[in-house]
């Protein structure tokens, strides 16, 4: 009823208007036009000056064209930036897709057989066998002794991803076996000279020093002699090394000459008492070297033969003087870390006994006859067992490392029995113990009973699998448990299997071998170099075994594939991890 109401008023407004459009005039357009229309052809009438344009400067017409070149380029940019991003997006696609695009160009025009997966089998195994070397029959055999080598290094032309023997060092023994990509590979024959080495060729280095025990660091290679003294030897140096070699006429028997060398570390004014007389045991990063003496003490210095212009302590000598923010230390002189063999028990000053130490590239841990563990030096990826933080980044004191409770009960007392360093990676062994047990008997209770609880952690740097933990990460701050030998039965069959422990460790750069109970070998860690001797150049984060030692007559790899085909290492052979190469060699006893 409203809307009716509403619309009458606008309809009688209509209605009442209709009258005034009747008077309005009407016009065709032929009348308005047709004085004008005529029979002769149509001529547009223009103006001259439509087509007059005004006078402008030169500057206004510089400046139009400079508008216009500026407009041409920002679009001819924004256009290579599209081609660009397209380009990046068409390649990055293709890389993904690359097998898939791989197998549609090779499959094109072929047809799908029922015997195509065969084919592809066979494709592989010959491509395999290509790459797999060959052991010829005459070859000696893995019995007889030598050395096996593989990884970056081998100069020889012979496949770098599998263990093969180096002429050389056929039926020899040695005492040591040092692996650098930069210093050169070293070695300690059965006499105790010093020797330097490749895959085609060795040369003697040092002499006639009795030599056990051999590392290379910012090229200088530092060799312990049986005297219990460190000798520092030139390697790229053969003058400086010959200044300090004197041959001598030995007073008993005038026919012989011995050899005597004479730059060694200076422990004399190092050591404090009488009874300290010796070097027992040493490790080295990049640029420093950790020692124990006989008495238990820690000692500290400076690697190198020439001093570096750019040097930078990241605290891995442990003496808050040598600190990050001072002046790196001169070379090869000796310091005494103090705060690692004395520390605060109650209101006196107690004295630790250290037992090990391992060095990683700018870090060290240290372990002591309680069974703690410290570190210091450099933490970017807490490879130090603390907080990663910048207040953190550079430990230049020893603390002690007591993250492993968290995988244990509280009624037990942990103590660590083995350490060891790789580049920016860290492992310790942990045995845990009945709390209740160990302080009723103070303290002195046998690990013996409780070895077979042994645990092993790592932290630090695991990009390339060096945890073993079954992860690749970068940094790792808090102790993680290894894969596999946390977890490995000696027997299936036995009624109270028991987990094969550890009975060496071998630590390179970023990839490492660990050698069981039962002498079975496992291996972790970078392989791009082929450094893990499985015929592979993929990395693995987790333990797994390699294949054994190529036999003469060895040519496929179907040989090496069976469960007996896995590597285990006789009494006398030991396995040495390089930087990115790795050898076996027998021990002279």
């Amino acid at each position: 009823m409203l809307t009716r109401s509403l619309a009458r008023p606008f309809r009688r407004g209509i209605v009442s208007c209709r009258p005034l459009y009747k008077n309005v005039p009407k016009f065709d357009d032929a009348e308005l036009l047709a004085d004008e229309l005529n029979h002769g052809s149509y001529k547009a009438k223009r103006r001259r000056g439509d087509f007059e344009w005004a006078d402008r400067s030169s500057q206004e017409m510089e400046k139009e064209y400079q508008d216009r070149m500026a407009k041409m380029m920002k679009l001819s940019a924004a256009l290579q930036g599209l081609l660009i991003v397209a380009g990046l997006g068409a390649a990055a696609t293709a890389y993904m897709k690359w097998p898939q695009i791989k197998g549609w160009w090779i499959t094109r025009d072929m047809k799908l057989d029922d015997d195509a997966i065969e084919q592809i089998k066979r494709r592989k195994e010959r491509k395999r066998a290509l790459d797999f070397p060959i052991i010829p029959t005459t070859a000696l055999p893995s019995s007889e002794p030598g050395l096996y080598f593989w990884g970056a290094g081998r100069n020889d032309g012979q496949n770098q991803r599998f263990p093969l023997r180096i002429p050389h060092f056929d039926h020899r023994k040695l005492r040591d076996v040092a692996l650098s990509s930069v210093d050169g590979n070293l070695a300690i024959n059965d006499k105790g000279d010093l020797i330097s080495w490749d895959a085609k060729s060795m040369h003697m280095v040092l002499e006639g020093q009795n030599l056990v025990k051999v590392k290379a660091s910012n090229g200088a290679a530092y060799a312990l002699n049986k005297r219990g003294e460190i000798l520092v030897v030139p390697l790229r140096d053969a003058a400086k090394r010959s200044d300090n070699v004197k041959w001598h006429r030995s007073w008993l028997l005038p026919w012989k000459k011995y050899c005597q060398y004479k730059w060694k570390l200076d422990t004399k004014n190092a050591f404090a008492g009488r009874s300290e007389k010796r070097v027992t045991d040493f490790d080295v990063g990049k640029d420093h070297l950790l020692f124990i003496s006989n008495a238990g003490k820690a000692y500290v210095c400076a690697t190198g033969i020439t001093p570096p212009e750019k040097a930078k302590s990241r605290g891995q000598f442990g003496v808050p003087a040598l600190s990050q923010f001072d002046r790196f230390p001169e070379l090869n002189k000796v310091f005494e870390v103090e705060l690692l063999n004395y520390g605060v028990g109650g209101d006196k000053v107690v004295t630790r006994t250290i037992q090990k130490v391992a060095c990683g590239d700018y870090h060290s841990l240290a372990l002591d006859s309680l069974g703690d563990v410290f570190s210091f030096g450099q933490n970017t990826h807490g490879q130090l067992g603390h907080p990663i933080s910048y207040d953190m980044e550079y430990v230049p004191f020893p603390k002690k490392v007591g993250n492993f409770n968290a995988h244990f009960t509280r009624d037990t007392h942990l103590r660590c029995i083995d350490i060891h360093c790789g580049s920016n990676t860290s492992f310790v062994s942990v045995v845990p113990q009945d709390v209740h047990k160990y302080f009723r008997n103070k303290g002195k209770v046998s690990l013996e009973e409780e070895l077979d609880k042994v645990t092993y952690f790592s932290f630090g740097n695991g990009i390339h699998g060096e945890l073993g933990n079954g992860h690749f990460k970068h940094s790792q701050q808090e102790p993680t448990k290894l894969k596999v030998v946390n977890d490995l039965p000696e027997s299936a069959e036995a009624k109270a299997p028991k987990r094969l422990k550890i009975s060496e460790w071998s630590c390179g750069g970023e990839h490492f071998f660990c050698r069981l109970e039962d002498d079975e070998i496992v291996a972790w860690g970078s392989n791009d170099a082929g450094q893990l001797g499985n015929g592979k150049k993929i990395k693995t984060c987790k333990p797994t075994n390699i294949p054994k030692l190529l036999e003469p007559g060895t040519s496929r790899p179907e040989q090496l594939l069976d469960v007996s085909g896995f590597l285990h290492l006789a009494p006398e052979q030991h396995i040495v991890a390089g930087e990115n190469s790795s050898c076996i060699y027998w021990k002279a006893v």
